[in-house]
């Protein structure tokens, strides 16, 4: 299938990534610095049990474990911006052969990653702007969103997660306040309201979901947590 693109009438002013302190910020054109959306939702996470369910399962010492989970994070993250590639090369209609083949040096896992999600990313058009860098001044955050565009005809700001096994919704807030961060950038500056969320998720084990929520019902959230943000860097 071939992907429509809508061309937008607005340019989205430059930010670029800056480490300050070894933390990333985003920077504008007018040295206006902003968090990042993705360390202020995620900010209060905490991984102590899982360090330690990980150094009883290898039987190794708390540190080891925490060594261990540093590492598969890591190697999510690597996972993760491959996949994210292959979606917007794949989206940008870049390889659309009759058999839809990637190209022969993609790494496995994220390839395996692509063809399970696949079927969801069939189901976006009318796409307005993938991978866009974005801020907002009211908030004071800024980040990049995955895709905003219409997914079974609905207009949405849409994520592509990827995770060993499928998460439980309860467990995936922060996507939702990040999406929902994403909307009320791309309205500030926009001026267009794009209210719906859907987390394209892919997981190891072979299965996909779609996400689905608005919103409205993680804005309070939201701005609480960057309020509990701010003031802990205080």
């Amino acid at each position: 299938m071939t992907f429509n693109h809508i061309q937008s009438n607005f340019t989205w002013p430059k930010v670029k990534r800056k480490n300050i302190k070894g933390v990333r910020h985003y920077v504008d054109e007018n040295d206006n610095i902003y968090h990042s959306v993705t360390r202020v939702v995620g900010h209060d996470k905490d991984f102590s049990e899982w360090y330690e369910r990980l150094s009883q399962q290898y039987g190794c010492s708390l540190e080891a474990g925490e060594a261990i989970g540093k590492y598969v994070m890591i190697n999510a993250g690597n996972i993760g911006t491959k996949l994210h590639k292959m979606c917007e090369n794949y989206l940008n209609n870049e390889f659309q052969s009759t058999t839809n083949t990637l190209p022969f040096d993609t790494p496995l896992l994220p390839t395996a990653h692509f063809h399970n999600i696949k079927p969801l990313l069939d189901r976006i058009d009318n796409i307005r702007g993938q991978e866009i860098q974005m801020f907002s001044k009211n908030m004071g955050l800024a980040g990049t969103v995955d895709c905003v565009a219409e997914f079974d005809g609905v207009p949405c700001i849409i994520d592509f997660k990827t995770s060993r096994k499928l998460k439980k919704e309860e467990w995936i807030d922060s996507y939702y306040m990040q999406a929902t961060a994403y909307s009320l950038m791309w309205e500030e500056n926009t001026g267009e309201k794009i209210e719906h969320l859907r987390i394209l998720m892919t997981a190891e084990t072979g299965e996909n979901h779609v996400f689905v929520s608005h919103r409205d019902d993680w804005i309070e959230q939201l701005f609480e947590t960057i309020e509990t943000f701010k003031n802990a860097q205080h």
